[in-house]
């Protein structure tokens, strides 16, 4: 769901509103300040920010599907319904990884500082 800016004709107050369907987004809003309907929508930029850097390229991620749907263990999450495969995909790769930073971890030997 978007969030749009509008700026008040009366007193130039921006207001930001929550957007529930495309059809909507046209509309004007009330001003937050004043109470004015006289508003008109901004072009504001967008931004957005990953939680989390993802460990693998998406060349890689799509090359590692077809394998991650053939394997026993992986594929019952691939015939669920929920989710892309996209998405499936790169939680897998992410468990994985993860699994395999342990791993190293617990194996690499201690440094003397």
């Amino acid at each position: 769901m978007p969030l749009f800016e509008f700026r008040c004709k009366k007193c130039k107050a921006i207001t930001e509103v929550l957007i529930q369907g495309i059809g909507s987004a046209s509309h004007a809003a009330t001003c937050a300040k004043c109470g004015s309907v006289a508003t008109t929508k901004l072009i504001s930029q967008v931004t957005f920010k990953v939680a989390k850097p993802a460990k693998y390229s998406e060349d890689f991620l799509h090359g590692a599907r077809s394998f991650l749907k053939a394997q026993e263990q992986t594929a019952e999450i691939f015939a669920e319904g929920k989710g892309s495969d996209d998405s499936k995909t790169f939680q897998l790769a992410e468990q994985i990884g993860e699994r395999i930073d342990r791993t190293l971890v617990a194996r690499m030997p201690k440094q003397k500082r």
